[in-house]
C-alpha cells in the first residue's frame, strides 16, 4: 500500500512483524512492528480486499475459530500523505470480557540498512502519551524522526504494546504520523482522496474484453499510487518496496509511456530532473555537467556519506531519454514556454552526450564501469554479470562500453532536439541535430548489425569488438527508431524464431546462451517493460500482428495474477499450461509495469499485416 511518500510493507495479511516489513516514509522505516492480537493470539483473517491502493478492508475472527466465532473483527487500514488511519470494529458473540493488544515498535532503520548494507545501533526513545505512544530518534544526520500513535479510545502502553480491556462490541481508531524535526500532525481527508481516484484515475477507454479492462484499471490505479510530491512537481516512484525515490531512467521511461495520457506527470519528471541536473565533476557520484541523475536518496545512511546517492549519476542512458522526452512532451502539448525554460538544461544534456559520454570520440554513447562502490553496468540491465561476449568473457572494465539501446536513445534524442529547435525558430541548430541523428544511424548500422543472426549485437567494448549475444536489447531498440525499416523486420523474426521468445515475453538472454538462467535478474528472465517497448517499436514499424502477439502475452500474464498486476520481472521458463513463474525479489507494483496496459492498450484492438505479408511486399 502506498500514498505519496508513505508506504506499508507487510506480510500476506499486512502485518508488520519481521524482516523488511514496515511503515516507511521515503528511505526511513517509521514502524518496524505493528500487529493486532485478541486475547493474546493473532487475528485469523477470513477475507481481505484492497478497495484502493491506499485502502485495505479485512474481516477476521478470533484465532481458535473452530465452528463458532467468539469475536469478529472488521478492519479498515488507510494511508494518506499525512499519515495512517487504522479502524478496528470488534463484534462480540460471547458474554465475556476480552483483551485487545496492538504490538508496535519503531527502529527508524534506513532503507539501505534494512536491505543488509550494514548499520549501527540506534537509541530510540518510547514514551506514553495521553492516548497512545510516541517513538523518537535523533539521527546521526542531525534530523530527529518521530512516530506518533494516537488512539481513540485511549490505550495503555506497557512498553511493548497498546492495550484495551473490552466487553461487548468495541471500535478502536488508530492514527499514525511519521514526522521529521518540527513537523506536526496534519488532518487526513480520505473522502477527498477517494474522490480523486474515482474522478481522475479511471481508464479513459473501455477495452473489448472485460478481463483486459481489469488489467488496465489496476495499472492506472497503481500508476497514481506510485506518484509522490516534490518541490518540482509530481514524480513517479520506480517501485514498491525499495524504489520510492527519484530515478532518472525509470521515471523517464514511465514518462514516455504515459505522456499522451498524463503530460502533467512528464512535466513534473522533466522539471525535477532538470533541477537536479549535474553541475560539476564528482568522481564518487559520477556527476558531470549536463548529466541526468540515476537515483537520489534522502535517508540517514546517505546523508551521513555511506552511499553516493545524494544524488548518484551512474547512468549513461537517462540523459538522452531526458532530451527525447522533452521532444515528446512538446509534440503532445505544444507547450513551447516550458520547453524554452528547459532549453539551458536540454543544451547541457546534448553537450554531455557529445563530449563526456563519448570518451573515445567515435560518436557512440559509452560508459566506463564504476569501480567498487558504484554501478558496474550503467544501463537498464545494471546487474554486474549482464554484459559479456558470446564465450562468457567480460569486456575490459577500464575502457568505454557502448550498449545497443543507448545508441537508439541518443538517435531519438537528436531527432527530438531537431524538433525542439525547429519549434523554437532556430532552424540552423535543428539541421545540426538532424545531421547528427543521420550520422549516428549510419555508424550504428555499420558497427552494431550482426548479419549472421539477422539481429544486432549487445554492445561494443573499448576496442570496438562486438558482443555477439542474443539479448532482448536489440528488440527494445526498435522503440527508438534507429533501426532501418528493412532490418526491423529481421529483428522481429529473430525474436520469435529463437530462444528469446518465452511465450510470456522476450527473454533478456536467449535460452541456450552462455550464462542463460531463467531465474536470473538479467540473463534469461522476462522484464515486461522491456518486452512492451519492443512491442511499441514493432507497432511503429508497421509490424502490427507481432506487436499484438507480444501485447496479448503481457495482458495474459497480468490476468494470471490475482491482483491483475504485472510484476517487475518473472522467470524465463517457456509458457505452458500454467502461470508465469515469479521472480522472488521482484517489485510489485513497479512503475514501468504499472503503465504497460496504458501504453499498449491501443494494440490490443488491432493486429494488421504479418511479417510474411510485409516481406512479400
Amino acid at each position: 500500500m502506498k500514498e505519496n511518500e508513505l508506504y506499508w510493507v507487510g506480510d500476506d495479511e499486512f502485518r508488520i512483524q519481521s524482516g523488511e516489513s514496515g511503515l516507511y516514509r521515503r528511505d526511513t522505516r517509521f514502524l518496524s512492528e505493528y500487529r493486532w492480537e485478541l486475547d493474546g493470539a493473532p487475528l485469523n483473517t477470513l477475507m481481505q480486499h484492497l478497495a484502493y491502493p491506499f485502502e485495505l478492508h479485512q474481516v477476521s475472527s478470533n484465532d481458535d475459530l473452530g465452528y463458532l466465532m467468539k469475536l469478529g473483527v472488521e478492519r479498515t487500514l488507510m494511508l494518506h500523505k499525512n499519515g495512517v488511519q487504522d479502524t478496528l470494529n470488534v463484534q462480540s458473540y460471547q458474554d465475556a470480557s476480552y483483551q485487545i493488544r496492538l504490538k508496535v515498535n519503531a527502529d527508524f532503520s534506513d532503507m539501505f540498512q534494512v536491505r543488509g548494507y550494514g548499520g549501527w545501533e540506534r537509541s530510540v526513545q518510547a514514551e506514553a502519551t495521553q492516548t497512545g505512544v510516541r517513538f523518537r530518534y535523533a539521527g546521526q544526520d542531525g534530523v530527529t524522526r518521530h512516530t506518533e500513535i494516537s488512539c481513540d479510545p485511549a490505550a495503555v502502553w506497557d512498553g511493548e504494546a497498546l492495550n484495551w480491556q473490552a466487553r461487548g462490541n468495541t471500535e478502536i481508531q488508530i492514527q499514525i504520523h511519521a514526522l521529521l524535526d518540527g513537523e506536526s500532525a496534519q488532518e487526513m481527508d480520505f473522502a477527498a482522496l477517494r474522490s480523486e481516484y474515482d474522478q481522475h484515475w479511471q481508464p479513459k477507454v473501455t477495452l473489448q474484453n472485460e478481463k483486459d479492462q481489469e488489467v488496465l484499471f489496476r495499472g492506472v490505479q497503481d500508476f497514481r499510487s506510485l506518484l509522490f510530491e516534490t518541490r518540482s512537481g509530481i514524480f513517479p516512484a520506480a517501485g514498491i518496496p525499495w524504489f520510492v525515490a527519484p530515478f532518472g531512467r525509470d521515471s523517464l521511461i514511465i514518462g514516455h509511456m504515459t505522456v499522451r495520457d498524463y503530460p502533467e506527470i512528464s512535466k513534473g519528471i522533466l522539471k525535477y530532473l532538470a533541477d537536479h541536473q549535474g553541475q560539476k565533476l564528482d568522481a564518487e557520484t559520477l556527476e558531470e555537467p549536463g548529466k541526468i541523475l540515476h537515483e537520489e536518496r534522502i535517508g540517514e545512511f546517505t546523508r551521513t556519506g555511506n552511499t553516493p546517492h545524494r544524488p548518484y549519476y551512474g547512468t549513461v542512458d537517462a540523459t538522452p531519454l531526458f532530451v527525447w522526452l522533452c521532444g515528446e512532451y512538446l509534440k503532445t502539448t505544444g507547450d513551447q514556454a516550458f520547453i524554452a525554460d528547459l532549453l539551458p538544461g536540454i543544451e547541457a544534456a546534448l553537450h554531455w552526450m557529445q563530449h563526456d559520454a563519448d570518451p573515445d570520440g567515435d560518436g557512440f554513447l559509452e560508459y566506463i564501469p564504476h569501480p567498487v562502490g558504484g554501478i558496474k553496468n550503467q544501463v537498464w540491465k545494471d546487474s554486474g554479470d549482464s554484459v559479456f561476449f558470446e564465450d562468457g568473457e567480460e569486456p575490459d572494465p577500464e575502457k568505454p562500453i557502448a550498449i545497443v539501446e543507448v545508441q537508439g536513445y541518443a538517435y531519438a534524442a537528436y531527432r527530438a532536439a531537431e524538433q525542439i529547435y525547429a519549434a523554437l525558430g532556430n532552424t540552423a541548430q535543428a539541421q545540426v541535430y538532424r545531421a547528427l541523428a543521420h550520422d549516428l544511424q549510419q555508424k550504428f548500422q555499420q558497427h552494431f548489425y550482426w548479419p549472421e543472426a539477422n539481429y544486432y549485437v549487445h554492445g561494443l567494448d573499448g576496442d570496438k569488438k562486438p558482443m555477439k549475444v542474443l539479448v532482448s536489447n536489440a528488440a527494445h531498440t526498435l522503440w527508438t527508431g534507429i533501426i532501418p525499416e528493412q532490418y526491423a523486420i529481421e529483428v522481429a523474426r529473430t525474436v520469435f524464431n529463437s530462444g528469446l521468445w518465452s511465450g510470456w515475453g522476450i527473454r533478456t538472454l536467449a535460452e541456450g546462451s552462455v550464462r542463460y538462467n531463467p531465474v536470473s535478474y538479467h540473463n534469461g528472465s522476462v522484464w515486461p517493460h522491456d518486452t512492451a517497448l519492443a512491442a511499441l517499436g514493432m507497432w511503429n514499424y508497421g509490424l502490427k500482428q507481432e506487436a499484438h502477439q507480444i501485447t496479448r502475452a503481457l495482458f495474459d500474464a497480468a490476468l494470471q495474477a490475482q491482483d491483475r498486476r504485472l510484476s517487475e520481472l518473472f522467470a524465463g521458463y517457456t509458457r505452458k499450461n500454467a502461470p508465469p513463474v515469479p521472480f522472488p525479489a521482484a517489485c510489485h507494483p513497479q512503475g514501468w509495469d504499472a503503465v504497460i496496459p496504458l501504453a499498449l492498450r491501443h494494440i490490443l484492438e488491432h493486429s494488421g499485416r504479418t511479417l510474411e505479408e510485409i516481406t512479400r511486399v
